[in-house]
């Protein structure tokens, strides 16, 4: 009887061995796995980077590590007076209009004083130039989006940041906004009411 009991605990023990042995070698082989994972993920990076980029280089730390990475801020850019913050923008400068013939140019237009917009939140001023820009399509069929300030939408100093013309863009293609903006290019827009199904006509039949 003894025998057997000793004999069951030497299996025992034996077994609880191989078990442990059988463990070890499954964290080892997911380890192993984790760092296969890691070296295919660094590859695929790598490769987009290579095949998106025209500034790969392979020399360089920056092309295998982000900014961030190295604790680093890009430089900033000089701005211009006029630069636009992203490329679509909600005000651009001035139309240009050809002139056919003659030399008089047309008598500049009066800019038409606003309402202020100031210490309102993002989401209020988003608003209230919406409800602006809606009042004034809806009595004028169309506003370009470079003369929300000559229109009195926006105040003259006033400038839109980028939340608020994110806030916006989003409003505009809402299933139930009145307003629409049609894009004719990457700088020029044109708020329209809803209704209109061929923005682009509309445009050639007022400014062309």
């Amino acid at each position: 009887m003894r025998d057997n009991k000793m004999e069951l605990q030497a299996n025992m023990a034996q077994l609880a061995g191989e078990v442990r042995r059988e463990v070890n070698n499954i964290h080892s082989l997911i380890g192993d796995l984790k760092a296969e994972v890691r070296t295919m993920n660094q590859n695929f990076i790598l490769d987009s980077r290579k095949a998106l980029s025209n500034t790969y280089d392979d020399r360089s730390v920056s092309t295998f590590l982000s900014l961030d990475d190295l604790n680093l801020e890009p430089p900033k850019r000089p701005v211009e007076e006029n630069e636009e913050e992203d490329d679509d923008p909600l005000m651009v400068a001035d139309e240009v209009r050809i002139v056919e013939s003659g030399f008089t140019a047309p008598v500049p237009e009066e800019v038409i004083a606003s309402d202020p917009i100031e210490d309102m939140s993002d989401e209020d001023v988003a608003a209230e130039i919406l409800h602006r820009i809606e009042s004034y399509v809806e009595e004028n069929g169309v506003l370009m989006n470079f003369s929300m300030k000559k229109k009195g939408i926006v105040p003259k100093d006033f400038v839109l940041n980028k939340g608020v013309k994110e806030l916006m863009k989003a409003a505009v293609k809402l299933e139930d906004s009145k307003v629409r903006l049609y894009k004719l290019d990457k700088m020029r827009g044109m708020y329209h009411m809803d209704h209109v199904s061929d923005p682009q006509s509309l445009y050639d039949e007022v400014f062309n």
